[in-house]
């Protein structure tokens, strides 16, 4: 026998379409059939049947956020990398934490940051997972993004953290996990896991973050990413072009583009040092271009490249990037990047009379352009008819919503977490009337105290042999 139909039936929102016209769409009923949207207009007769009807005169309808770049394992490890520099980051989470994580470790942080994230409206994420340091972690990550909801492309990772031989704790790396191992473990979770790794029928899917170009050299880089698509990945995700941190001057994206290895599914994130003709070769490729504009600024990775890779006509977005330094606030990020793209353009010579750069590009990069990056902007991305059902609704009901003069404007600059009250993954439910539908009690008690426990094991281990290495690294000598 097959499933019910279910319906839910929005009624009366604002909402904001994200579509070429930029429509924003008054007292707008939005019904959702099983997982697409079905109908959008006014005064949608409620069909019959298994319906759930949400009164949303009050609030405004946006498309569920993309985070195009995230290491969502560090969930575990909060502010901890607030006052450091991408060279601190890689001397301590690259070489210690990242090398202590247990498979079940990473069950938890992922599964919490997951249900953050959606608890901030944050629908899709591409997940940048460098933390398998054996199969088990593999599928400790997948199975916490099945578990949580929340649409996902998983890149298995291949950077090995190194093995601490002090550690004396059995389990958390496989004897003799070298990247050949590895990759034979990518193809098993591909074929385990993802089904057809089609976005349309799976909520999941399958991509792979190669070890890091800037620390190998070129030919190596060119090598994974072959291996790569043998493997069947959907996406290929890797860190490149981080501004200052860029000594060996590689141009990676150049070589690759060279060597004709560049295709519309290569994701780059952070490329500050991008030179033009590599953003033209993305373009013509297809790929897409990530920003984290919160530690692409404070860690010095240069200025964040999203506005000039939009203006080069590439596929632009955003991502959050890691929670051991900022949250997984995503309009935080959208704010932070509109904002410090006009502070730069205001400051060319000037006097600044317009403002050339407005909200509504920073929403849709944020929403369509982040589905564009991630290939999967013919399913999300924007409220229309046959899309898949991601879908936020923001109270304005409050002394700090109200009045409401421009919607796409209020979004960006008046929306905190407390006013994201619905919000829906592929036709179902994840948080509703400001609460996550899942049971979070239990797992902060165990978010705090294994936090607690990790922490308190990477203070014992002396750090000099990292520093030496990294910095080698960061000179260019590899």
């Amino acid at each position: 026998m097959s499933e019910q139909t279910t319906f839910i039936l929005i009624r009366g929102a604002t909402t904001i379409v994200v579509d070429p016209a930029n429509s924003v769409l008054k007292d707008c009923d939005i019904l959702i059939k099983d997982d697409r949207i079905a109908t959008i207009g006014e005064h949608i007769a409620e069909p019959d049947g298994n319906v759930t009807v949400i009164d949303a005169h009050n609030f405004i309808a946006i498309p569920g956020f993309v985070d195009g770049h995230h290491h969502m394992w560090q969930q575990l490890l909060r502010a901890v990398a607030t006052d450091w520099t991408l060279f601190d980051y890689t001397v301590q989470m690259r070489s210690i934490y990242g090398s202590i994580y247990s498979p079940d470790d990473v069950y938890l942080a992922t599964y919490a940051a997951a249900l953050s994230l959606l608890n901030n409206g944050v629908t899709s994420v591409l997940e940048h997972c460098h933390i398998i340091n054996s199969p088990a972690h593999a599928d400790a990550a997948i199975r916490a993004l099945k578990d949580a909801g929340i649409r996902a492309t998983f890149c298995y990772g291949f950077y090995p953290n190194p093995p601490i031989p002090e550690l004396g704790v059995d389990g958390i790396h496989t004897e003799g996990f070298s990247h050949d191992a590895r990759l034979e473990d990518a193809a098993r979770v591909r074929r385990q896991y993802f089904g057809s790794n089609d976005p349309a029928e799976e909520l999941a899917t399958f991509g792979i973050a190669p070890d890091e170009p800037e620390a190998q050299s070129i030919e190596k880089t060119k090598s994974e990413l072959r291996e790569s698509r043998e493997v069947g990945a959907r996406l290929i995700t890797m860190h490149v072009a981080m501004g200052p941190y860029d000594a060996a001057h590689q141009q990676v994206v150049r070589q690759l583009s060279d060597a004709n290895l560049l295709g519309s599914d290569l994701v780059f994130s952070h490329g500050a040092s991008f030179t033009d003709s590599e953003l033209e070769a993305i373009k013509s490729s297809g790929a897409g271009i990530v920003s984290t504009p919160d530690t692409e600024l404070g860690m010095g990775m240069g200025f964040p490249v999203a506005f000039r890779a939009q203006d080069a006509g590439c596929h632009s977005c955003l991502g959050i990037d890691i929670t051991s330094n900022q949250g997984n606030d995503f309009i935080a990020q959208m704010k932070l990047a509109l904002q410090a793209q006009r502070a730069l353009q205001n400051e060319q010579g000037a006097l600044p009379l317009t403002i050339t750069r407005k909200t509504k590009d920073v929403l849709r990069m944020g929403t369509l352009g982040g589905a564009e990056v991630l290939q999967i902007d013919h399913l999300v991305g924007s409220l229309t008819v046959g899309k898949k059902a991601d879908i936020v609704l923001i109270s304005r009901d409050d002394l700090e919503s109200l009045p409401v003069s421009d919607p796409v404007g209020s979004v960006v600059f008046h929306t905190s977490l407390s006013h994201i009250d619905t919000v829906i993954v592929d036709g179902r439910i994840r948080k509703r009337n400001g609460r996550l539908l899942a049971d979070t009690a239990e797992l902060m008690s165990q978010v705090t105290r294994r936090s607690a426990e990790i922490e308190a094991l990477a203070a014992t281990f002396d750090l000099k042999a990292a520093r030496a290495k990294w910095l080698k690294i960061f000179r260019g000598d590899f």
